[in-house]
């Protein structure tokens, strides 16, 4: 498991970084404070789970984590939070952010966390996490469009989902498209991941 950690914090780093070897047999964990660092580590390995200091990025909105996303598609972020700021979490779990942990959690969380994550699963603090206006906002879809989310989410193609609903692919797309909008995300993934938050 390759995780790299973007913190404001050196103490921190390397505090996590002993703790995280003793629970983690072979991981190659390795810690930056700059974000030339950063993307001088990412580049090196593309496809390592990021860990970042939600402090560090937070006054730049969700520029950075577009950014990251953009140039790195296959890098699983993970945010470590000080405090729940409802407005911000949101944002993140609107973008493609695997996991969000409270900066305060033990050595275990973070390490069954990151195990998590490496597995490709999605994970939120249920205390952070306002369920009913996830689910909520599943209910203000049609409920052929929520059969079509339902469909996504279990990784069907479209091509798959309208053989399922036995209706053409152009009509899967359009549905998604629409549910997209109404859920306010941008893609397939996020789509999945607000249903199987949703419905947890």
């Amino acid at each position: 498991m390759r995780v790299i950690m973007f913190d404001r914090q050196s103490i921190f780093i390397h505090g996590a970084i002993h703790g995280l070897r003793k629970l983690i047999p072979g991981i190659n964990i390795t810690g930056a404070c700059q974000a030339d660092d950063l993307w001088a580590q990412i580049s090196a390995s593309p496809s390592a789970i990021v860990m970042i200091d939600g402090n560090l990025i937070q006054n730049e909105g969700s520029s950075f984590l577009d950014e990251i996303m953009h140039r790195f598609p296959s890098v699983r972020v993970m945010m470590v939070l000080a405090k729940k700021e409802t407005r911000w979490v949101e944002q993140l779990m609107q973008r493609n952010v695997m996991a969000i942990i409270p900066r305060n959690a033990n050595p275990e969380r973070f390490a069954a966390v990151l195990d998590s994550v490496s597995r490709g699963m999605v994970c939120f603090p249920g205390e952070w996490v306002s369920q009913q206006s996830s689910a909520q906002a599943l209910l203000s879809l049609s409920e052929r469009q929520r059969e079509v989310l339902k469909l996504l989410a279990a990784g069907e193609s479209n091509k798959e989902i309208g053989r399922n609903l036995n209706i053409s692919a152009a009509t899967v797309k359009a549905h998604l498209e629409a549910l997209f909008r109404r859920l306010e995300v941008k893609n397939r993934t996020q789509a999945a991941m607000y249903y199987t938050r949703a419905t947890a």
